[in-house]
């Protein structure tokens, strides 16, 4: 097995200074997820943490897709060459193809030897959660009509020994899957995938028509390796670190949460389908991987990467001028950045226009120039301070229907959606250059001078 997943990205990440190893002791409830916060919010490396106080002794990792510099070292590529790489990706699926070696299966238990939060370290992130969440697992299920697997990201909180409540949004495939299962009085199959190829977290991310399984591959340029899992006819990624298996019952709602969204809020509690646990297997040395929940990555994968592709494409239509794009993670991904080589006076308005329509998510889209950085929260707000008259350059559309778990949207789901002309006016450009200083290395001039966080996403 050429790709060893997880490992192998991890080492990648060591290899550019993304990653260190953290020894000291850290509590498995709210600590942990406070370090890993804390560290994608200073923008620094990640941890792998090896001293989190539980018995099973795994190894745990959260936020490896937390951070643009990450993302693009999983997609080999430039920041500005993601979304590029992501369309063609999914204009070049490669089908998965089946293995034998499934290194996941060096340790199996099933029936009653099966006790999650005893074989497995479940993170309660934070104390305003429910509880313990499975967040960072793939969840693979089957249609039944067609066969094809599905992967999707659902939250799920542990309820017992092997029972977890399993959230599915109305408009995902595994919600069709479950409620025609349903509607034939049969459990939904399904098998969780914890610790990926960051290739094949980036593609659960997404909704395609296809398995996405077959995005994962073209993503890495080649197909994505499977296994078969034990007490359930699905296949999982074979270099999976932790795979756990079982059935989502039919008619059964049980409730579920609260949970911290990717708005920043806690969500509610949910009437939510129940999964039984039917095994566990996981590797020898396993890492557990999680995503703390309303962190940079939890937008990362939920609405950032699936929809920036969509969101240049869309604008791309209007204009032949966009630079690049970006849906910012520190706004919960409701905030479209499009920077332009402007020709026309009234392109960014038709720019503006076109993001807010690419998807219901999209609040707030920001039209800037070339010369600011839309990666960079300051350099964002420094071009809407500076080139936006209130008067002339904001366009309002009242009543657009908006995204759910936004508290401004209104019981009929509507709310104000607004578009912001932040690009310099054509006739004074060359007479307004942007004041800039070279770069340096501060480690050349202080110890620890590069070890410092960045404002940055």
């Amino acid at each position: 097995m050429n790709n060893d997943g997880l490992r192998t990205f991890l080492k990648k990440l060591e290899d550019h200074g993304e990653l260190v190893t953290i020894d000291r002791p850290v509590a498995l409830d709210f600590e942990f997820a406070s370090v890993v916060e804390t560290m994608l919010q200073e923008r620094r490396p990640i941890g792998l943490f090896t001293n989190v106080d539980h018995p099973s002794e795994m190894a745990l990792v959260g936020g490896v897709l937390g951070d643009i510099r990450r993302i693009a070292l999983a997609l080999d590529c430039t920041e500005k060459e993601m979304n590029d790489r992501l369309t063609q990706a999914q204009e070049n699926l490669i089908d998965p193809v089946v293995v034998d070696d499934a290194p996941f299966r060096e340790n199996q238990f099933t029936g009653e030897d099966v006790r999650l939060q005893e074989l497995l370290p479940i993170p309660r992130h934070n104390e305003g959660d429910g509880g313990a969440f499975i967040t960072g697992g793939i969840m693979i299920t089957k249609d039944p009509v067609s066969g094809r697997q599905n992967y999707s990201f659902n939250r799920m909180q542990v309820k017992g020994d092997r029972k977890v409540g399993v959230v599915m949004n109305e408009w995902r495939h595994i919600a069709r899957f479950y409620r025609d299962m349903e509607s034939r009085d049969m459990r939904l199959p399904c098998a969780v995938a914890i610790g990926v190829d960051p290739a094949v977290e980036i593609a659960a991310g997404f909704r395609i028509e296809d398995d996405e399984g077959a995005l994962a591959g073209a993503i890495n340029g080649k197909a994505l390796e499977l296994a078969s899992c034990g007490t359930v006819d699905l296949h999982v990624p074979a270099a999976t670190e932790i795979v756990v298996e079982g059935f989502i019952r039919p008619h059964l709602r049980e409730d579920e949460g609260p949970l911290a969204e990717f708005t920043g809020h806690y969500g509610e509690i949910w009437k939510a389908p129940v999964m039984d646990v039917t095994a566990v297997s996981f590797r020898n040395g396993a890492i557990y991987q999680t995503i703390v929940p309303a962190s940079f990555e939890h937008v990362y994968i939920g609405n950032v990467l699936p929809r920036e592709p969509m969101l240049k494409k869309m604008v791309s239509h209007v204009s032949p001028n966009i630079l690049n794009v970006h849906l910012t993670p520190y706004s919960g991904g409701f905030l479209a950045v499009i920077s332009i080589d402007k020709k026309n006076a009234g392109e960014p308005k038709n720019i503006g226009m076109a993001a807010l329509m690419t998807h219901v998510n999209i609040k707030m889209a920001v039209v800037v120039d070339g010369d600011v950085d839309i990666h960079n929260p300051s350099d964002v707000l420094w071009a809407m301070s500076t080139r936006v008259d209130g008067n002339r350059d904001i366009l309002i559309a009242p009543y657009a229907q908006g995204m759910e778990n936004d508290p401004t949207t209104g019981p009929d789901g509507t709310h104000t959606k607004v578009s912001f002309d932040a690009t310099i006016d054509l006739k004074i450009r060359d007479d307004y250059r942007r004041v800039r200083y070279p770069k340096v290395d501060l480690s050349q001039y202080y110890p620890g001078g590069s070890e410092g966080g960045s404002s940055r996403d």
